[in-house]
């Protein structure tokens, strides 16, 4: 099985201090149950290297962490990373899955699923994980493809925000091509973590619900 840790938009120190401790501790949680494979982060780091480093201590993904380039990023240290970054994995039977990574800046207006799967389709992604609209989202669209956004870390503003800190673990299991995924999300007021979960499988080169 692989493991991955989706996050993004932090938006330190602008428009956030930190990253909640109660996500801190939940992360660090489920790093020491079971070690992840790769960290994606979406984008809008602002000031990166001293981020950067917490989070590579924090997931223990120091070879496999993959950033991209917000359109926030041009203020602090992670201007010279990619737009695209791609991730594909081979499943025991030969067949593959292609992961992409974006900020998804280009698209408008925000977060707009059609032109995300057409994006998608354009660049042979079956899994497009996006950022920038700071609002927590998994969907499914007609042709197959798993749009995922994990959210802002941080719970940062924007103009269609959640304004709730989250992020997501992915797992993909190789020999059964099953996909599950878990959002956190914290609730600023109770200060309690709740975890929503999500079950599909990849079949004929698309992406399928389970339940």
């Amino acid at each position: 099985m692989v493991r991955f840790f989706l996050c993004g938009d932090s938006h330190i120190p602008r428009r956030a201090k930190s990253i909640p401790d109660k996500l801190i501790d939940k992360l660090e949680d489920l790093t020491n149950a079971e070690l992840f494979d790769y960290t994606f982060f979406t984008g809008d780091v602002i000031i990166a290297p001293e981020f950067i480093k917490s989070l590579e201590k924090i997931t223990k993904t120091p070879k496999n962490l993959f950033f991209v380039i917000g359109n926030m990023d041009y203020y602090g240290g992670n201007r010279n990373s990619p737009v695209f970054q791609e991730l594909k994995l081979l499943f025991s039977d030969g067949d593959n899955i292609t992961v992409g990574l974006t900020h998804g800046a280009q698209i408008q207006p925000r977060g707009d699923h059609l032109q995300l799967e057409t994006l998608a389709i354009k660049k042979i992604y079956n899994i497009l994980i996006t950022g920038h609209t700071h609002k927590e989202e998994i969907f499914l669209t007609d042709k197959g493809i798993l749009l995922i956004n994990p959210g802002s870390v941080t719970g940062a503003w924007s103009f269609v925000a959640s304004g709730i800190p989250s992020f997501i673990v992915l797992k993909i299991k190789e020999d059964t091509k099953e996909i599950n995924l878990s959002l956190f999300q914290l609730d600023k007021k109770t200060q309690k973590i709740s975890e929503i979960k999500s079950y599909f499988i990849f079949k004929d080169n698309r992406v399928i619900a389970r339940f």
